[in-house]
């Protein structure tokens, strides 16, 4: 009788997948989050071999679109690509919702999937997914910035490094390389040949269209000169621009709105700012766009959407609109523009502020203040919101309204905690209630609206920052649907707090319907207890009936937990949201 053991780590050969492996390190990456299977074995033995060295590792997560999701996060978190991976067949149809919600968002990511053996493609082999029988790369082929099979060992790095360039540079995404199985276990070659990729994409060129910006500053010019005022709509896409949009915005006094994920980059306590225009948005922003003496519009980094703006609304597309963006294809949503505007956004404003400085139209030398200590409110004084009053508990409701739990989570986290709003009831209160002190730290995916996104990001988020506290605010559905990662959490001991909102229902949907539709529909959950779930897998919980409960909690102590707290947040499933478009 023969036995077979598994060769000690000194006497496995290097492989491709030690290849991979080596790039993922020369980019610092520090986690691939993913489910092993057969057909991805060898890399993840890879990854086994790279943690005993202190270098990249495998976090295990408990379903591939959650794995995708986790992998935006830590990109979004730490600036770097974000890798995911699966096995073939449904370990890959898996990842698609995650790889598209990351594709509509330029969230850079590398997706690494499986295949048969080469030699077996088209033999119908187990969980087969080659172009011969289910084509798992075809079906990713809309929703990458890059998509290939490996069909041969002596591509394997050429291809890598075509899908890490594809995924970095503008306007970003993820890049999917599928590789079969014998291929991850070809030998590796005696040294890499890309050794400098990483020096080389880490600095992209700034790019300007010179025309562009020359027919910008004459427009710029005759609007001001008539003293007509600019207006700026800042979308979701200006990551790395805040600082030269504010200084331009600053120059010429033009008052700034957000879309929803543009939200992120303007700070809501600057005197210029006036909210989010579009879906549950603010009065303020509206009134802004609509004054009669705007007279330029500038749309920045957003891909004008239905709900940026506004279900395209003629108030923002118009002859006065100028679209500004560092991707082309967003142009073909404003044919009714004046001018389209292509280049690199922080490039763009920090020229147009110092030609704004140098004609005098510096109009900042005496910029509005900011009212004394408005960092410490929950409403900026510039932003009308629907009911200001319901950030304070009254004694005449006896159940928790989401706007008052918005109001003490930023009164009683720290300043650093990052916000990820999953998708449901939460977009729609956050997008209108919830200003945190650090808008960097608030973060959503709006574009393609996944449920579950907020939880596997959450937990790739706090990869990316250990021991920074991160809330994940998501509801009783979405849990419901992708609760399983916060295993993962609980695994990994991170201090995430998941705040749910628990209506007993699919409300978003439930309330949108009511607004539109004409028949009843079923949108009912049974009651569930979300902090027995939680404890059950080693999450810490509370239940909160009403608003008295929240004096009860620690938040020192949920924010410093080595692990997961689930808060069953029990709300009136008939308060309605903010989810009109303003």
């Amino acid at each position: 009788m023969t036995s077979s053991k598994i060769l000690s780590p000194t006497d496995n050969p290097r492989t491709l997948s030690d290849v991979i492996v080596d790039y993922l390190e020369q980019f610092g990456v520090e986690y691939v989050f993913g489910v092993p299977g057969g057909h991805n074995s060898s890399f993840y033995e890879a990854l086994a071999r790279s943690e005993r060295k202190g270098g990249p590792r495998a976090i295990l997560s408990r379903h591939e679109t959650g794995a995708a999701f986790m992998a935006a996060g830590y990109a979004r978190e730490t600036g770097k690509i974000g890798v995911c991976c699966a096995t073939t067949g449904p370990g890959t149809t898996n990842l698609l919702t995650g790889v598209a919600a990351a594709y509509a968002d330029h969230d850079p990511l590398l997706v690494i999937t499986a295949q048969t053996a080469l030699p077996r493609f088209g033999q119908a082999a187990f969980q087969e997914s080659s172009p011969d029988i289910m084509d798992t790369a075809a079906m990713l082929a809309r929703c990458t910035r890059y998509n290939t099979i490996v069909t041969h060992p002596e591509q394997l790095e050429s291809k890598l490094a075509s899908a890490l360039t594809a995924a970095l540079k503008p306007p970003r995404g993820p890049a999917h390389i599928s590789i079969p199985v014998d291929i991850f276990r070809s030998p590796a070659p005696e040294s890499m040949a890309y050794p400098n990729l990483y020096q080389l994409l880490i600095n992209p060129p700034s790019y300007v269209d010179v025309s562009a910006l020359e027919a910008l500053w004459r427009i710029l010019g005759e609007v001001l000169e008539k003293n007509g005022k600019v207006v700026l709509l800042v979308g979701q896409d200006c990551a790395g621009a805040s600082r030269e949009i504010i200084a331009f915005a600053e120059s010429v006094q033009a008052p700034i709105l957000t879309t929803q994920g543009g939200k992120t980059w303007i700070d809501p306590y600057h005197p210029l700012a006036r909210g989010v225009f579009g879906f549950a948005g603010h009065e303020t922003a509206r009134q802004t766009l609509v004054d009669e003496s705007i007279g330029l519009i500038l749309a920045v980094g957003t891909g004008l959407g239905q709900w940026s703006t506004s279900t395209w609304d003629a108030a923002l597309l118009n002859g006065r609109l100028v679209h500004i963006h560092y991707d082309n294809a967003c142009f073909a949503r404003s044919p009714m523009a004046r001018l389209h505007m292509h280049g690199d956004i922080g490039a763009i404003f920090r020229e147009l502020t110092a030609r704004s400085k140098a004609t005098g139209w510096n109009w900042d030398k005496n910029p509005p203040p900011l009212p004394p200590e408005s960092h410490h409110d929950c409403l900026p004084p510039h932003i009308q919101v629907e009911d200001p009053g319901s950030y304070q508990h009254s004694d005449t409701v006896s159940f928790v309204k989401p706007q008052y739990l918005i109001g003490k989570l930023i009164r009683e986290l720290p300043l650093e905690t990052r916000f990820l709003i999953d998708t449901g009831n939460w977009l729609a209160w956050t997008i209108h209630y919830l200003f945190p002190r650090c808008p960097e730290n608030y973060r959503l995916s709006v574009r393609t609206a996944a449920m579950g996104w907020g939880i596997g990001s959450a937990v790739g988020t706090a990869m990316g920052t250990p021991n920074t506290p991160v809330v994940c605010m998501t509801g009783d559905g979405s849990l419901l649907m992708n609760g399983q990662e916060i295993t993962v959490a609980v695994a990994e001991r991170l201090p995430v707090i998941f705040v749910v909102l628990n209506d007993r229902s699919y409300g978003m949907v439930k309330h949108r319907h009511y607004q539109t539709g004409t028949e009843p529909l079923e949108f009912a959950i049974p009651p569930v207890d979300f902090v027995m779930m939680g404890k059950a897998i080693g999450a810490d919980g509370h239940i909160i009936h009403h608003p008295d409960d929240f004096g009860k909690l620690d938040y020192q102590s949920m924010c410093a937990r080595p692990g997961p707290t689930v808060l069953d947040v029990r709300v009136d499933p008939e308060e309605v949201p903010p989810i009109g478009m303003f």
